[in-house]
Parts: C-alpha cells; sequence; structure tokens
C-alpha cells in the first residue's frame, strides 16, 4: 500500500512538472504570436498612412489640371509623380513584409492550432 502511494505521488509530481512545460511553452507561444500580430497592426497603420498620402497626391493632381501655367504644370507633375513612384515603392515594401509575416503566423497557427482562423481575418480589417 506504502508503495502503491509513493507511485502515484511520483506519477502526481511528473503530470504536474509536464502540465507546467506545456502551459510555459503555450505563453511562449502566444508571446511570439501577440508580437507578431502587433507587427501586423503597426504595418497595417503604416499602409493606412501611405494610402492617405496616395490619397492625397490624387487630389493634388485633379487640382493641378486647373493649373493655367504649362511650365508650372509640368514642374507640378514631374514632382507629383516622383512621389507617387516612391510612395509606390514604400507600399509594395511595406505589403511585401505583411505578406511574410502573415504567412509566418498562419504557418505558425497551422503547427500549433487554434490561432490560425483569427490570424486569416486580420487582413478584412486593415482595410
Amino acid at each position: 500500500m506504502e508503495r502503491l502511494t509513493q507511485e502515484v505521488l511520483v506519477l502526481r509530481e511528473k503530470v504536474a512538472i509536464a502540465e507546467s512545460q506545456v502551459q510555459e511553452a503555450t505563453g511562449n507561444r502566444r508571446q511570439q504570436l501577440l508580437l507578431m500580430l502587433e507587427g501586423l497592426v503597426a504595418e497595417r497603420n503604416r499602409l493606412n498612412e501611405a494610402l492617405q498620402a496616395e490619397r492625397q497626391l490624387y487630389s493634388s493632381l485633379v487640382k493641378f489640371h486647373t493649373h493655367p501655367d504649362s511650365a508650372a504644370r509640368d514642374h507640378t507633375l514631374q514632382v507629383e509623380l516622383e512621389g507617387v513612384q516612391e510612395l509606390r515603392g514604400q507600399l509594395e515594401e511595406a505589403l511585401g513584409r505583411s505578406l511574410e509575416r502573415l504567412s509566418r503566423l498562419e504557418t505558425q497557427g497551422a503547427l500549433g492550432g487554434g490561432e490560425q482562423e483569427r490570424v486569416r481575418a486580420l487582413p478584412q480589417h486593415a482595410s
């Protein structure tokens, strides 16, 4: 009886240690996912800012067509087009980083289970 009691205590201790390790691993994984999600949110904010800048450029180009002086129009158009090219490059870089992060999150979600569906829903909120 005493030996069985001792074996039960040892088994309980092993179970407690195993549960503790699982909880620690889950906590670390959640922390990693939270950091990645925070990065995605920050990237979404930068994309929204870039989109706003693009809208302002478009508005400026519309106003440009009403400018009477052709030399000033040509210069304004050149400046605006350079701004659009720079903005497009920034948007493409940001989109590439976001897609890379999303892919990593989906991979981790597939490996770990449940969070994948929440990660897939994230881009819908970015627009």
